[in-house]
């Protein structure tokens, strides 16, 4: 029977191992001359809060893909923001914005690569995970991609944040009131 287990451990772990070499590993940069923000609406005006890309600088990340035809399928691929990189303009609106994050408890959003489906003309249509204060929500959108000597991911993403478990800050007594709904805009330059 031991050596049945055994046997049966062995086979296991060398299916997965198959199974893993298929994916590739590619170190990417972000360059600080990428874009991303956060925009959104209140009853009064409107807000958005821009990521410090500085903070990509001299910094690389991981990717771990297959490719499938058109289709390129990601593991662990995380691109972590930290929620102090991103500024709104104002120490109340950066404040409260952090309020709504949760800043305190979840410090970052983190970004999960998991799928370019490149067959669409220009467009690529890309699924990504999105963990915001600990909860993560899957989210298929259009994004361009353009290749000059660099390569350039440009796209915009509306997300509720109630699919976050998120309550926008009351505030003045209720009489200035966030939209749930919120826009990712990005333009990111990346060199491979």
């Amino acid at each position: 029977m031991k050596t049945y287990f055994l046997f049966f451990f062995a086979l296991c772990f060398a299916v997965s191992g198959i199974a893993q070499s298929s994916f590739e590993t590619r170190e990417i940069a972000i360059l600080p001359n990428s874009n991303l923000s956060i925009s959104g609406t209140t009853n009064i005006n409107d807000f958005e809060c821009d990521f410090n890309t500085i903070y990509f600088k001299d910094q690389s990340f991981k990717v771990h893909y297959s490719e499938n035809g058109d289709i390129l399928n990601f593991k662990n691929s995380i691109l972590p923001l930290e929620n102090a990189n991103f500024d709104c303009g104002n120490r109340k609106i950066n404040k409260d914005f952090h309020d709504l994050l949760k800043s305190e408890k979840h410090p970052e959003i983190l970004l999960k690569l998991k799928k370019i489906d490149m067959s669409r003309d220009g467009n690529a249509l890309v699924t990504l995970t999105f963990n915001i204060a600990g909860i993560d929500k899957d989210y298929k959108f259009p994004v361009e991609i353009t290749r000059d000597k660099l390569l350039c991911f440009d796209g915009k993403l509306q997300l509720n944040i109630k699919d976050f478990n998120l309550e926008a800050p009351s505030k003045i007594f209720g009489l200035i009131v966030l939209d749930e709904e919120i826009e990712i805009n990005f333009n990111l330059n990346i060199q491979t």
